[in-house]
């Protein structure tokens, strides 16, 4: 059996590896992605709080929990296959990238919690291959211990804004056991748009086991100076839809011929008029559909973007006072 150092995190010498462990020995390249995700961890565990440590340590032993039953999932799974090794591959650098403790503009730390599941499939609906369902969630959390007082308190206003969108979203029971028929993840991340502006973008997915998963794409935006949650005449007044509802669809054809599901510019509407389509950026108010909510699955997620000075009259003073200092 190879030594240490082919590369894994971990003595390939021991005498007590369990049949994972033998097995990353045994590959090189996941031994190698093993010793290069504890170099991560190590690095981006020093950058924590002692709390918030503890957090990111039960994350990762999910984690070490996690990957071998998700890849082992099916009855004739075999760890020598080509598919297996594929599989931890994947998770091993999928794992590398939720470990990272970024910095924002604000200097605050962030870092990803984790969560990983694997549970048994409710036979009567999943197909026989299929012994055990997979979910994950992953969301931004700020650690605030070491900040100052006054970025404490609204960096911790902004935690619980988070927990709030994942309770929207129904993350909470996205990892629990009732969800028996299908895999699911929901993936969370924190974008900065402005100074006072802060978003989080979503993504849930979600696979029954047909002919392929379906993702729903959302954004969700937190006022920092009003401390709540942005809604639509925060940054547009008037009868704004008309004009970008016509927009909308007229890209729409451009973007994806012969694939829009929907027959006039006022079948946008219900979709643009929801704050959660929306992103900002300097050239314009960009809106993201998720598959089949205007156009056929084969379209993607098509985003539309809208120029701000098409909509300059509905602009309202918040809006024009932000667009300027849009990162």
């Amino acid at each position: 059996m190879p030594n240490k150092s082919i590369g894994a995190s971990f003595d390939c010498a021991a005498t007590s590896l369990s049949t994972v462990d033998q097995w990353i020995c045994q590959n090189p390249k996941i031994s190698a992605l093993d010793e290069r995700m504890a170099i991560h961890y190590q690095e981006n565990y020093k950058k924590l709080s002692p709390y918030n440590r503890v957090t990111y340590l039960n994350s990762q032993r999910e984690w070490l929990r996690y990957w071998p039953q998700a890849c082992g999932r099916t009855e004739d799974a075999d760890m020598q296959t080509q598919e297996y090794l594929s599989c931890a591959e994947n998770s091993y650098e999928e794992r590398i990238e939720t470990l990272r403790v970024f910095i924002t503009k604000k200097q605050w730390p962030v870092f990803n919690v984790a969560q990983y599941h694997v549970t048994t499939a409710d036979k009567k609906v999943v197909p026989d291959w299929v012994n055990k369902v997979e979910h994950q969630l992953t969301y931004p959390k700020i650690d605030a211990a070491f900040l100052p007082v006054k970025d404490q308190q609204l960096a911790n206003q902004v935690n619980l804004w988070i927990r709030s969108v994942i309770k929207t979203l129904g993350g909470k029971n996205r990892t629990s056991l009732n969800e028996n028929h299908m895999d699911t993840s929901l993936d969370i991340q924190l974008e900065e748009v402005s100074p006072d502006l802060i978003r989080l973008k979503t993504i849930y997915y979600f696979n029954g086991f047909g002919a392929h998963g379906n993702s729903v794409f959302n954004n969700y935006h937190y006022i920092i100076s009003k401390g709540r949650e942005l809604k639509p005449p925060d940054l547009l007044q008037g009868n704004w839809q008309e004009l970008v509802a016509k927009d909308v669809y007229r890209q729409l054809h451009l973007q994806a011929p012969g694939m829009v599901l929907i027959d006039s510019a006022q079948d946008v509407k219900s979709s643009i008029e929801r704050v959660q389509t929306w992103m900002f950026d300097r050239e314009g108010l960009r809106f993201i559909f998720s598959p089949y909510e205007l156009t056929a699955y084969a379209a993607g997620a098509p985003q539309i973007s809208v120029d701000w000075e098409l909509i300059k009259p509905y602009l309202t003073d918040y809006t024009k006072t932000q667009l300027p200092l849009l990162y």
